[in-house]
């Protein structure tokens, strides 16, 4: 049990006794025993990786990421319901391929999950290889709205990246978020839609 007890934290090998309880639903002494067994042996067998994480929280940028998502959600909110009035079942949509601007796990997930938040865009995959998320949008009919698309994607992806990333991602992508507000074509590696 010292073992375990330096390698993981008490916690997870409490919650695998309690999903051991909650699995056969009684507390009695041998569930009891067979749930501390079971919960050693799935540790000692399987063990996790060692979790380093290179998640960092900035909260006044995560203040602006936040305003910012709101705004976009009603934004998001209006267009889409512009685009269902106007143009009814002719409502057309596409899928933007977008670079990823982030290499860590934690930051391209907020990122996906903000970018799906709103309605009329969702990321609909992730190619962690090539570094490209694929977002589906609706109500996009010419390159111009693709453009802004694009550049709406990386400038959300930029304010998770200050908000959450490491002080050298933000760097990296500070241009990015500048260009891409005034409609520019992006730099730094980035290639345009």
């Amino acid at each position: 049990m010292r073992v375990l007890a330096r390698r993981y934290p008490p916690s997870l090998f409490v919650w695998l006794v309690v999903v051991w309880f909650l699995l056969w639903g009684s507390v009695d002494v041998s569930t009891a025993v067979f749930g501390v067994l079971v919960a050693a042996a799935v540790l000692v067998l399987f063990p996790l990786p060692p979790i380093t994480s290179r998640f960092h929280v900035r909260p006044l940028r995560l203040l602006r990421l936040a305003a910012f998502l709101v705004t976009d959600i009603v934004m998001s909110a209006v267009q889409v319901a512009w685009q269902a009035m106007r143009y009814g079942k002719d409502t057309r949509s596409g899928v933007i391929a977008v670079p990823v601007l982030s290499d860590v796990d934690h930051v391209i997930a907020l990122a996906a999950n903000v970018l799906s938040l709103g309605p009329g865009a969702s990321v609909i995959q992730i190619d962690r290889e090539h570094r490209i998320f694929y977002v589906y949008v609706l109500g996009v009919r010419d390159d111009e709205q693709v453009r802004r698309v694009y550049n709406a994607v990386l400038v959300i992806q930029v304010l998770v990246v200050r908000a959450f990333g490491s002080a050298e991602e933000a760097a990296a992508v500070s241009g990015l978020a500048d260009s891409a507000a005034r409609d520019e074509p992006a730099e730094k590696g980035v290639d345009g839609p």
